[in-house]
């Protein structure tokens, strides 16, 4: 490369020009140090250009004009033999550490943030004769800092799946909806646990977990299992509403479907498991208690990273899913077991599908 490469893109006293536009706050510039700074760059194009390597020059402190004849410098890329400058806004006079950073404008206050979502169905009965599956969703954001701003968003978008019936009484199901609630430590007002529920139970605790309540609990299975021994509610005395899953509706049929309910403890465990507020220490010490068929899980399947429980709920089978490897409940399903829960045996009455990842905003 040499003094001419460059001419052919730019004449002396448009590359003077440019190089004083890198240093605009200074009112005067001696010609001889333009000569030299044109110099500078070129015999640094020209070594960058013949080696295969690339040159890291020795930092040294400067000042004054060699400051911007430094930075001029930099800005000089080689590529095919032509040297482009590119236009410098600002010139910082230190560089930040290389490194992997989120973007300033993309990070608001709590970030990073935990995205738990978890994607529900639930069977509703219309007019007697017809069965419709409606899906669901809860959006859930926890910042870094528990005590952070909190945001939760309901959603039914997705149209109903038809089951059995009449399409058409699919207009007499409530239309799409959303709601959204942000809330300081995560102490939400809403009643609602689900989307389609217009109130739940107000019981706090395990029948209603808040992150200040499991935030409490023992890490130790052993302990964590007294405790829930001593608090578990017989499932006649459960509120309706009580446990994880929604509670199959009835539009206009002559009876109501068998509610849900959730023998011994497994509610109270599965309350908290998808509730999405446990640590992973406290989710092992779950893990582990559900082991002891005194809390009412018994084992169906077990492998290195799966592990499945059934759950014995009166006329339904409830199946629980887990992670073993990221101890976390995966998936929740609630199968009819007799016809007295006005669905054919087999009829996947509730679900619920868990999934969590690691975002910098939350509400995207």
């Amino acid at each position: 490369m040499n003094d001419d490469t460059v001419r052919h893109l730019w004449s002396d006293a448009e590359l003077d020009e440019a190089l004083a536009a890198l240093h605009p706050h200074e009112t005067a510039t001696d010609r001889a140090e333009l000569d030299r700074a044109r110099a500078s760059m070129m015999r640094a194009a020209a070594a960058v250009s013949e080696s295969a390597e690339p040159v890291v020059p020795q930092r040294k402190k400067r000042s004054g004009a060699w400051r911007w004849i430094a930075v001029a410098a930099a800005v000089a890329l080689v590529t095919g033999g032509v040297v482009v400058v590119r236009e410098l806004a600002t010139a910082p006079t230190t560089l930040a550490p290389a490194g992997p950073a989120a973007p300033a404008d993309r990070r608001e206050a709590g970030a990073p943030f935990t995205h738990v979502v978890t994607k529900y169905s639930r069977t509703v009965l219309v007019s007697g004769s017809s069965v419709f599956r409606v899906p669901e969703q809860v959006d859930l954001w926890i910042p870094a800092d528990p005590s952070g701003v909190w945001k939760r968003r309901w959603t039914r978008a997705e149209p109903p799946t038809l089951l059995g019936g009449d399409p058409r009484d699919s207009a007499k199901l409530p239309g799409p909806s959303q709601a959204e609630e942000s809330a300081p430590g995560g102490r939400f007002t809403r009643d609602a646990r689900f989307p389609g529920d217009a109130a739940a139970s107000t019981q706090l605790g395990w029948s209603q977990p808040t992150p200040d309540f499991v935030a409490g609990l023992p890490t130790d299975p052993n302990q964590l299992t007294n405790r829930l021994l001593k608090d578990r509610i017989p499932p006649e005395l459960s509120p309706a509403g009580d446990g994880p899953l929604p509670q199959p509706l009835n539009y206009g049929a002559p009876k109501d479907p068998s509610p849900i309910t959730y023998p011994s403890a497994t509610g109270m465990v599965l309350n908290v498991l998808a509730s999405g507020y446990a640590s992973r220490e406290l989710r092992g010490a779950f893990v582990k208690a559900m082991d002891n068929p005194v809390l009412g899980f018994q084992l169906v399947q077990d492998a290195p990273d799966f592990v499945q429980y059934a759950v014995l709920a009166g006329p339904y089978r409830v199946l629980v899913s887990l992670n073993r490897t990221r101890l976390q409940l995966t998936d929740l399903q609630v199968l009819s077991a007799s016809s007295v829960t006005r669905f054919a045996p087999g009829t996947l009455v509730s679900s619920a599908q868990f999934s969590s990842e690691t975002t910098e905003r939350a509400g995207d």
